[in-house]
């Protein structure tokens, strides 16, 4: 139908030009060639007469392609017709009128106006309006290119269904589907729209800048830890200034001092001693403490930044 519809497009307002290139390609065809031509022939006469359009019409095609003669067009045109491609076989028999006229083929050529002109009501007819006509414009119809000789001009084409689309560089395609009656006339305006504009996919946002530190307890524990071993080591050394204090001013197997603060001395030496062992102590376990809080990953916090705003979420 496709094939059938783009050559009826063009083919009435060139008949004249079908019928001679028709008889030119009749020159001097060989033998083999006439056998084959004839062999389709009656092969398409047998496909016809059995209601076998479909298949017969090729036949006829082909051997009016080898062997081109008024007869095998006028069968080709009758084939055309049955088929129901009314717009094919109304250019076809205009094709074997212009045979039989030079053929002198008298009857051919009356029973050819005859299908000419009772065909002639029954075609549809389709006139294609093209509004713009921008560069590289290419105008379809059933899938197949309409010459712009034919865009304005009523020409025939077969009942049924037609798709008509057209397309350009820069513009956003155009496609209508028609369905035709016999003897139907129909326009159809073939606007081409501005092209959409491409539509990019979503920007992705870019992935949230993480913030990681550790929950207040790490910072206590580890605080705790510094400030365990300083004062572990002041005091250490306050004790020690002590001791030597005594040292020098007692006399420990005698229990005897040159200064009435020697005793109190050497008490404060002894306490702090204490104290100094007591905060390295303390300063140890925290220091443990702290880390084994990472390791653990026990409170641990992150701030997750990003175009939404922050996040903070806590791992336990």
């Amino acid at each position: 139908m496709a094939s059938r519809t783009a050559s009826s497009l063009v083919a009435i307002a060139s008949v004249a030009w079908l019928s001679w290139t028709s008889l030119a390609r009749a020159a001097d065809p060989t033998a083999a060639d006439r056998n084959l031509a004839q062999s389709l022939f009656d092969e398409g006469r047998r496909l016809m007469d059995a209601g076998r359009y479909e298949e017969a019409c090729p036949r006829f095609a082909d051997s009016e392609r080898l062997d081109p003669g008024g007869g095998t067009v006028l069968n080709l045109a009758l084939c055309y017709e049955k088929q129901g491609a009314l717009a094919l076989a109304s250019s076809t028999y205009a094709e074997a009128l212009s045979f039989a006229i030079a053929e002198h083929r008298h009857e051919r050529e009356e029973f050819a106006r005859e299908r000419v002109a009772a065909l002639a009501p029954r075609l549809p007819h389709l006139t294609l309006r093209i509004g713009e006509t921008p560069e590289g414009l290419v105008v379809q119809m059933d899938g197949n290119p309409v010459p712009a000789a034919a865009w304005g001009i009523s020409t025939p084409v077969d009942p049924g269904r037609h798709v008509v689309d057209a397309r350009a560089p820069g513009f956003a395609p155009f496609q209508a589907v028609l369905t035709f009656a016999e003897g139907q006339q129909r326009e159809l305006a073939v606007t081409l729209g501005p092209e959409a504009p491409r539509e990019e996919g979503p920007v992705a946002p870019p992935p949230p800048r993480v913030v990681q530190w550790r929950t207040p307890a790490f910072y206590v524990t580890a605080g705790l830890a510094v400030a365990s071993l300083g004062a572990s080591v002041v005091t250490g050394v306050m004790a020690l200034q002590a001791h030597n204090t005594v040292q020098q001013e007692c006399s420990t197997d005698r229990g005897y001092c040159s200064s009435p603060n020697g005793p109190s001395e050497a008490s404060r030496a002894t306490t702090l001693a204490w104290v100094s062992t007591v905060t390295l102590g303390g300063a140890v376990v925290a220091g443990v403490i702290a880390l084994i809080l990472p390791l653990a990953q026990h409170q641990l916090a992150a701030l997750r930044v990003g175009p939404g705003g922050a996040l903070v979420t806590l791992a336990y």
